[in-house]
């Protein structure tokens, strides 16, 4: 992956490409909340790594080749990638908050915050082009990522200036939900007009679960400061207690959809860069779950929550390790034959 600072693999950096950031960032603030501080460091080495070099990377492509970087901000299929940019951003600012990295992770929103309105632009012209009809067709799991990338805004935004939670913050989080339940009713009318395909049920679909997670997130860690006032108290509670509900009942369909897919269909199971899109919902979702916990005095949640930390990190380790195997092979990553360009991962 850091082969991206050479200008030859650069002009085909997908837009997705951060989302293994995206991963290693929210594993490694998983783990330093439950304490292994030196596996926490290590992931954030990996993270910060990959984030410079995948940066380089990105930067030469909109340099040499604005003319493609601009077809792919045309593309449904392509687009919602760039939001792993604003999230991988996002979710390192996070983690290095806390840190004596503070001054670098200020700067990391600064980037990361425009590209978010752009793309957000970029997905209203799309949305008036296709029309109602063409984004049912066109919609899938990445489309979460725009979800991901306002809600990681928030996150961002709320660690690096730890004070009581300001309006702003409080509209970014509010946006980011009614937007994830547009995005889950478009995609949801897909599935019932279109059906889907085995091959098409990719990894990316976790995102669904992972964009109500990260939601849940935001909202646990802006009532912390002062968001949750006395009017507002019963009704930020039913949401978070709801959409930490809808993650967890999402987790069935989605481990049943992989067996469906590979044991019943026989789609074969390999290392795919799209594979990263399991890894950050499941941290994500574990991180989230200890903080409503927290938030709610609920010991088992926050058990629950740890648990799950180490899950992801198992989960990080195969896909790392298939990558790993991948590059040792000296062959590229096995990828759907009906994948999008901009599910490459």
């Amino acid at each position: 992956m850091l082969r991206t600072m050479n200008g030859v693999t650069a002009r085909n950096l997908p837009p997705s490409a951060f989302a293994p950031v995206m991963a290693t960032g929210i594993v490694s603030q998983g783990l330093a909340v439950v304490g292994a501080r030196r596996l926490s460091e290590a992931l954030l080495t990996v993270a910060v790594v990959l984030y410079s070099g995948l940066l380089a990377g990105l930067v030469w492509r909109v340099l040499r080749y604005p003319g493609e970087v601009a077809a792919d901000l045309r593309n449904p299929g392509r687009l919602f990638g760039f939001f792993t940019f604003v999230a991988g951003s996002d979710v390192l600012a996070v983690r290095l908050a806390p840190g004596p990295e503070r001054a670098a992770a200020s700067a990391l929103p600064a980037l990361a915050v425009p590209v978010a309105v752009l793309l957000l632009g970029c997905g209203a012209l799309m949305a008036r082009r296709l029309g109602a009809g063409g984004m049912v067709r066109r919609a899938d799991g990445t489309w979460f990522l725009c979800v991901v990338g306002i809600q990681s805004a928030v996150l961002a935004t709320a660690a690096l200036a730890p004070g009581r939670a300001r309006p702003a913050e409080a509209l970014g989080w509010v946006a980011g939900v009614l937007l994830y339940t547009a995005v889950a009713t478009v995609v949801a009318c897909r599935l019932v007009r279109f059906g889907i395909r085995p091959r098409e049920l990719s990894p990316p679909y976790w995102i669904t679960m992972g964009a109500c997670a990260i939601s849940l997130l935001a909202g646990a860690r802006l009532v912390h400061q002062g968001l949750d006032t006395p009017h507002l108290r019963a009704v930020i509670r039913v949401v978070l207690i709801a959409l930490w509900g809808w993650a967890t009942c999402l987790l069935p369909p989605l481990l049943a959809a992989g067996v469906w897919r590979h044991l019943l269909h026989r789609v074969p199971l390999g290392y795919e860069p799209s594979w990263w899109t399991i890894v950050f919902p499941t941290g994500m979702y574990a991180v989230s779950t200890a903080a409503l916990g927290e938030a709610e005095g609920v010991h088992r949640l926050v058990l629950l929550g740890h648990l799950t930390v180490w899950v992801a990190l198992g989960a990080w380790l195969l896909v790392a390790a298939g990558l790993v195997r991948a590059r040792w092979q000296h062959r590229p990553p096995r990828a759907n034959s009906s994948q999008k360009p901009g599910q490459e991962m």
